[in-house]
């Protein structure tokens, strides 16, 4: 599994860190694990497809704008997602995605926790002997 829980971290919060060993990878890692706070993967299925183009001062920022942008998808458009492409680029200041899910269905899906916000609370991207890790802290 590309991330693991950080159970100890916050009580009213979720904790997780992600990792790979690309930068892109580290991107797609993450935003499993944020979807796996909301909803069993297994249950959904990949229909829909939304494209994001991204742009932040740095890498640290891009990673937590693009997540601010999957929840905010969840809660405008009642989609959430189980596959993610993402290209950052060179500089790490932009990244274009491809996510792949579906529209919130109560009766079909297993909705787990209502993700509020990325929360900079330990909040960090870095890179250590040829692996990316990122640990974020999700409000619910």
């Amino acid at each position: 599994m590309p991330f693991r829980y950080l159970p100890d971290i916050a009580l009213a919060d979720v904790a997780f860190e992600a990792e790979s060993d690309s930068v892109n990878g580290l991107f797609e890692s993450s935003a499993l694990a944020l979807s796996d706070v909301m909803v069993d993967p297994a249950t959904l299925g990949t229909g829909t497809t939304r494209m994001l183009r991204i742009s932040s001062d740095d890498l640290d920022t891009l990673l937590y704008d693009f997540l601010t942008e999957v929840i905010v998808v969840k809660d405008v458009d009642s989609l959430l997602f189980r596959g993610f492409e993402v290209e950052v680029a060179a500089d790490y200041k932009s990244l274009e995605a491809t996510m792949k899910g579906e529209a919130i269905n109560r009766e079909r899906h297993i909705l787990r926790n209502d993700v509020k916000a990325v929360t900079m609370h330990l909040f960090g991207v870095g890179h250590e002997g040829g692996r990316w890790r990122a640990t974020v802290v999700l409000d619910i």
